[in-house]
């Protein structure tokens, strides 16, 4: 076996939670391969195409255009019954196929939502090859959006000048929130009514008493952009690294400071641009949490300092191309050393447990 095998393998290990360089670890990774697989393909004009079963009720919302992929011929079934003929198995959820595999077939688990909401198989064992998924720490990191630095930071305590542009100006409301599932399996919903209790919230959709269609989403932005100072970024589970679109897309590029809750403190500071969230663990109740809003509201200087990262980087809404690591890894995992999860049921599903808020509601 080459060396350079081992040498590809090793970008599939986890990724390390650098804020500074999180796209150039993704492409730096899937580069590695593409320069294994150019190796290892030189003098083949035959390449057959790989088949990729998805094994399971969840199809990849990331797509699985292989057009736009270095390598590009694989192609997709969601046929179970020939799950002994695939290349490559996708598992997006509890089901997997029961008996013998062949040693060269592929398993990757890959899951977007929380595990709150989609489990894998409690007994995969040491079964699946890869992990794709939003976490830092998974196999093949496919997030929800990211940041990305154009200068070199000092992590969540970097300093920055103030913005040339006053974010605060023309906004006369506080709190926006936008959510639909009204009974999520966390304490969003009531620490955002005790919040309210303090504080002006106004919530948009079946929730709450404000409407804003999603078929009108750019008209909701743009409410939010000049008119609000502030957005509940509440994901729908307290998990290991769980941010979503409600964080980068939502707040951070529409000109609002997000409250954060979801993933922990030091999590979105591995994530986010500096200084540019309030995450609630970082009060002791929504009532104080309330007070620093209004301090901020009296307090232009202080707000816009949540708006210092801009022009030092930018936020994208990029969630990678996973389905070209896996055809590039089914075309070139027979020159490479085999490669498993340990535990990848535990590393999944107990990935939020034992997450709570700071804040402990009476009433829970």
């Amino acid at each position: 076996m080459c060396m350079y095998s081992f040498t590809a393998f090793r970008f599939f290990r986890a990724i390390p939670a650098n804020l500074d360089d999180i796209k150039e670890k993704i492409l730096y990774q899937r580069g590695a391969l593409e320069k294994f697989y150019d190796t290892n393909n030189n003098f083949n004009t035959t390449v057959k195409a790989k088949n990729i079963l998805v094994y399971g009720i969840h199809f990849p919302s990331t797509g699985m255009d292989f057009s736009v992929c270095h390598a590009s011929k694989c192609k997709v079934t969601t046929d179970k019954t020939k799950w002994r003929e695939a290349d490559v198995i996708i598992l997006t959820d509890e089901q997997y196929p029961k008996g013998p595999r062949r040693r060269s077939q592929l398993w990757f688990s890959l899951v977007h939502e929380s595990p709150v909401h989609i489990k894998i198989a409690d007994d995969l064992g040491d079964r699946v090859n890869f992990t794709i998924s939003y976490r830092l720490d998974s196999s093949i990191l496919s997030p929800y959006g990211l940041y990305q630095p154009s200068v070199k930071s000092d992590g969540p305590n970097t300093k920055y000048p103030l913005p040339e542009r006053d974010f605060a100006k023309g906004k006369f409301k506080l709190v926006a929130w936008f959510v639909s599932n009204c009974l999520p399996n966390s304490p969003r919903t009531i620490y955002a009514h005790e919040l309210s209790r303090h504080i002006e919230v106004d919530i948009y959709g079946k929730c709450g008493s404000k409407e804003c269609p999603r078929q009108s989403e750019e008209s909701c932005f743009k409410l939010l952009r000049e008119k609000y100072k502030f957005y509940l970024s509440f994901e729908n589970s307290l998990c290991k690294y769980y941010v979503t679109e409600k964080f980068y897309r939502n707040a951070l590029q529409n000109d609002i400071v997000p409250i954060v809750m979801g993933a922990s403190l030091e999590e979105y500071q591995e994530l986010a641009p500096p200084h540019s969230f309030i995450h609630v663990d970082q009060f002791e109740s929504p009532n104080e949490l309330a007070e620093y809003l209004k301090y901020l509201d009296r307090n232009d200087t202080a707000y816009n300092e949540y708006f210092a990262w801009r022009g030092h980087g930018e936020v994208l809404n990029w969630h990678g191309e996973p389905h070209c690591e896996m055809c590039l890894l089914a075309h070139t995992i027979q020159h490479v050393k085999p490669h498993w999860v340990s535990d990848v049921s535990v590393w999944w599903n107990d990935a939020c447990k034992n997450r709570n808020l700071r804040w402990k509601p009476s009433i829970l």
